[in-house]
């Protein structure tokens, strides 16, 4: 059996959300482990002493998050090794794992970050891949304790670089676990559960978890077993069949963003880009330039957020805006020939919308959002009426003009594709 213990004042007040209780959870269940408590303590010494003895009597591993970091208030340390008769010291293995994080960024410790490196005498650390905060292992009367940082994409990269691998060995299981992430934008969680309706065979072994992550969602398709090969070949018969059913929503696989996804198809082609946006103020190009080398393919954004700079900057005509409005087919379709033009570039996108929560009409709504791509065989335009949040619509407004400038590139169908009503 497995429990989760996760640690925070801010916890248990409500003022942050427990997001590594359950993506733990996810990650067990999904390779094939069954959790049968989780429990959230606060920041004293002694609660968190209590959580670790109050165990189920048939518990095997404890996974415990959140008290690692370089503050007073940070003791799980000094709790655990309160708990199980142990004594605190500066433990080499994790001072040398900070070094040699810290020395790939050109930095030094300093004495907030060596206190990271106190530890229980006994204890075997584990390495964080994206953090100064390392974890560490003990064990006591029987079980596996696995201490993790609360900092939700350390806790993360720990769970799915060492926790599952380390469960799956010590707990006798030894088996192989290979998974597949697919990515997907266009449909909500709930539309994708409905098209994979009787997708998988259910004698394969092969779970498939959902993964929110706004706007988009993570498929991740899971198989453990004693064969590798076997694994691969049910994994990738599990992925064909969602491909099957949903496959032009999914732009990638693994890590890779949206804008990444873009980037290669552009940079496979020979082609620049320039953007244009209003209702997005530069999100879009945001996420462009987010990823690395976009300089050999993206030329330049424009943020226009008022009518004088969409006829200044984009060259959009007055007369444009005085007979179809800012947020209209016309002007979006202008914004791009505009930008695209005076960029010199291949290709150039337009946007304008309206993203609240006020300037909506009966005839424009709050949501709705006009997007244009404009390249050499001409420029198309595409309505959008999205429902959320002022940030939630910009989001998905500049996700959407990425998914239709892939969906361009790629050939495949624009009009009509998602679920975002």
């Amino acid at each position: 059996m497995i429990e989760i213990i996760t640690i925070g004042d801010e916890l248990l007040c409500g003022r942050t959300q427990d997001t590594n209780a359950g993506m733990i959870a996810r990650e067990l269940h999904t390779a094939g482990f069954t959790v049968a408590r989780i429990t959230t303590t606060g920041d004293t010494r002694d609660a968190i002493s209590a959580a670790l003895l109050s165990c189920l009597r048939e518990t095997r591993f404890v996974i415990v998050t959140g008290g690692l970091g370089p503050t007073e208030d940070d003791l799980t340390a000094e709790a655990a090794a309160a708990a199980f008769g142990d004594t605190l010291a500066l433990h080499p293995e994790a001072f040398a794992m900070l070094q040699r994080w810290l020395k790939r960024r050109n930095r030094t410790i300093n004495p907030s970050q060596q206190k990271q490196t106190i530890l229980p005498s006994t204890c075997t650390p584990i390495a964080n891949p994206v953090g100064t905060a390392c974890g560490f292992i003990m064990r006591h009367h029987g079980r596996h304790y696995l201490f993790m940082p609360g900092v939700p994409a350390e806790a993360r990269a720990i769970t799915e670089q060492f926790v599952l691998a380390y469960i799956n060995e010590h707990s006798g299981r030894k088996h192989i676990i290979r998974s597949k992430t697919l990515r997907v934008f266009g449909l909500w969680e709930s539309v994708i559960q409905e098209k994979l309706t009787n997708a998988l065979n259910p004698d394969a072994d092969v779970s498939l978890g959902f993964y929110p992550h706004f706007p988009e969602v993570l498929l991740r398709l899971t198989a453990h077993g004693p064969a590798a090969a076997v694994l691969d070949e049910r994994l990738e018969r599990a992925r064909n069949a969602i491909v099957e059913r949903i496959g032009e929503h999914i732009y990638a696989e693994g890590d890779e963003s949206l804008a990444a996804c873009v980037g290669k198809l552009l940079a496979d082609g020979g082609t620049s880009l320039a953007v244009a946006e209003s209702c997005t103020g530069g999100l879009l190009s945001h996420l462009i330039t987010s990823v690395p080398g976009s300089s050999a393919w993206f030329e330049r954004g424009l943020v226009v957020y008022s009518n004088a700079s969409k006829t200044q900057l984009a060259g959009v005509e007055e007369t444009i805006l005085a007979r179809h409005g800012a947020v209209s087919a016309a002007t979006a379709q202008a914004l791009a020939q505009g930008v695209r033009s005076c960029a010199g570039s291949t290709i150039g996108v337009g946007i304008t919308g309206i993203a609240g929560p006020g300037g909506g009409t009966q005839e424009k709504p709050v949501g709705t959002v006009f997007f244009a791509i404009a390249g050499p065989d001409g420029c198309s335009v595409h309505q959008r009426c999205f429902s959320g949040t002022r940030d939630q619509i910009k989001t998905l407004s500049a996700f959407t003009a990425l998914d239709l400038l892939r969906r361009t590139l790629l050939g495949l169908n624009i009009d009509g594709q998602g679920n975002f009503l």
